[in-house]
């Protein structure tokens, strides 16, 4: 019988491209893909039994840089977040790319991307939302799968939807705690993860103090009302 890899420790690394401007709100992909980002890894440090490293942001994409970070830090999942353009502004939907060698890398692409699509209010036209990321560039592939699967780190990017269509550029601006738990909701689906378990709460411990013993019930009655006059819950057994 087989045995199902645990994922536990996720590298984010968000766009670092502020040139690739939207084509509403005066804002960039870096900018905004960065704000994801940081939501993704909020709910999951939060809600998920699993570790999460942020990109150091400064840093490039080049196999020294934020892949060679990823792997230094013990990661597994290396999760390149995107937004995407082209199309001439009519273009929507999510995209996911996946290095081929990975059955993981597959599989949490193709869940994020069905989770971001489900969300979305605008539907995607899309003729392919799962793509091979090493055929890119004539087989060279995008930097941010080639580099990191060569580390041994499952790598996927993710193109969140098109920044350069007025309708999903507002849509990503102003949804991004939607866009966040759909990224969420996928990595769970595919990689198994767990939820963190609750710390038990231990009840408080209660001292009760007798104060007195009386024949008559006036008396105690008198003595109950002296009490909670002065703060202290009382009651006669």
């Amino acid at each position: 019988m087989g045995v199902t890899k645990m994922y536990n420790k996720i590298y984010l690394s968000p766009s670092n491209q502020p040139s690739n401007t939207y084509c509403t709100g005066n804002t960039n992909e870096k900018t905004q893909m960065e704000a994801l980002a940081g939501k993704i890894k909020a709910i999951l440090d939060s809600e998920y039994d699993c570790k999460t490293v942020m990109a150091t942001l400064s840093m490039g994409i080049d196999a020294n840089g934020r892949p060679k970070e990823a792997k230094d830090k013990g990661c597994e999942i290396y999760l390149a977040i995107h937004s995407n353009a082209g199309g001439g502004g009519r273009a929507s939907g999510a995209v996911g790319l996946y290095h081929p060698s990975s059955a993981t890398s597959k599989s949490l692409a193709n869940a994020i991307v069905n989770e971001l699509n489900a969300v979305c209010p605008i539907k995607s036209n899309r003729s392919e939302s799962l793509q091979n990321g090493m055929l890119a560039f004539n087989g060279v592939g995008y930097g941010e799968i080639r580099s990191p699967n060569q580390y041994g780190l499952a790598s996927v990017l993710i193109e969140t939807d098109f920044h350069d269509n007025l309708a999903t550029a507002q849509w990503i601006i102003s949804s991004k705690d939607v866009i966040a738990r759909a990224y969420l909701n996928g990595i769970v689906k595919a990689l198994g993860i767990s939820k963190k378990q609750a710390t038990p709460v231990t009840p408080a411990r209660i001292y009760r103090i007798q104060v007195g013993a009386f024949s008559q019930k006036t008396n105690a009655d008198a003595m109950v009302a002296k009490l909670k006059s002065a703060g202290f819950d009382s009651f006669i057994v």
